[in-house]
């Protein structure tokens, strides 16, 4: 099995792992011969405001591309991992909170994809999903049938937003990095669980590319706080 990373690391998960990931993963399908399949990791978490500007200079740079995608990966796992981040001027930059998942590219976002690889029936993907969705639904886990979020509080264009984000790509690695405001509204019971990937802002017409749900929700009190999430999307060929 071949999975092209970038050198990107998931730490506290090892190759083995994410074998048995994709091995569950078969045992499971219908055809038991899955061509080609994807893994994403996605992070859910909220910044000091005090912090903000420093993280929006770090996304703006990502965006316009000064700094790799991937080194805003990089950053998110060492916080995963409980270690502090020194910017230049010295200063410790680390999330409040940071929770991380593995989770579903849902059915549309892969039908998608294969429509834009095919090129079939003259259709063709003309928008990227640039569009990042932040909730606070009940679900208890994604679907790959999943159309939406549980419940959206927030959505934002990655490549628009004020607070910095961006969309890319590194080889078969899809990087999405979405910050929101602060005044993003106090989610239902302080905690955002879920966070998606979106080709559009409007819900008659948008497709979803990822679906994520976390154990570990994130607090976030109304400009207090500000959120946001990452996702690492893995094309891998099985």
């Amino acid at each position: 099995m071949n999975m092209q990373t970038s050198q990107f690391e998931l730490l506290g998960i090892t190759n083995q792992d994410i074998q048995e990931i994709f091995e569950r993963a078969i045992d499971n399908s219908k055809s038991k011969n899955p061509s080609l399949m994807f893994l994403d990791a996605s992070y859910l978490y909220t910044f000091d405001l005090a912090d903000s500007t420093e993280i929006r200079k770090m996304n703006l740079l990502i965006r316009y591309g000064s700094v790799p995608a991937i080194e805003w990966h990089r950053l998110c796992e060492r916080w995963y991992q409980d270690q502090t981040v020194r910017n230049s001027f010295g200063r410790i930059l680390k999330p409040i909170k940071i929770s991380r998942t593995l989770d579903r590219v849902t059915n549309q976002g892969m039908q998608m994809i294969a429509t834009l690889l095919v090129g079939s029936g003259g259709d063709s993907l003309t928008t990227g999903f640039n569009f990042r969705g932040i909730g606070d639904g009940a679900a208890a886990e994604a679907s790959p049938a999943s159309t939406e979020l549980a419940n959206l509080v927030d959505m934002i264009d990655v490549n628009n937003a004020p607070e910095g984000g961006s969309l890319s790509r590194d080889g078969t690695t899809i990087y999405s990095v979405g910050n929101h405001s602060k005044s993003v509204p106090t989610p239902a019971n302080g905690e955002f669980t879920e966070c998606g990937m979106f080709d559009s802002d409007d819900e008659t017409q948008w497709n979803m590319l990822d679906h994520s749900v976390f154990e570990t929700p994130i607090p976030h009190t109304q400009n207090a706080d500000a959120p946001g999430s990452t996702t690492v999307i893995y094309m891998c060929s099985a």
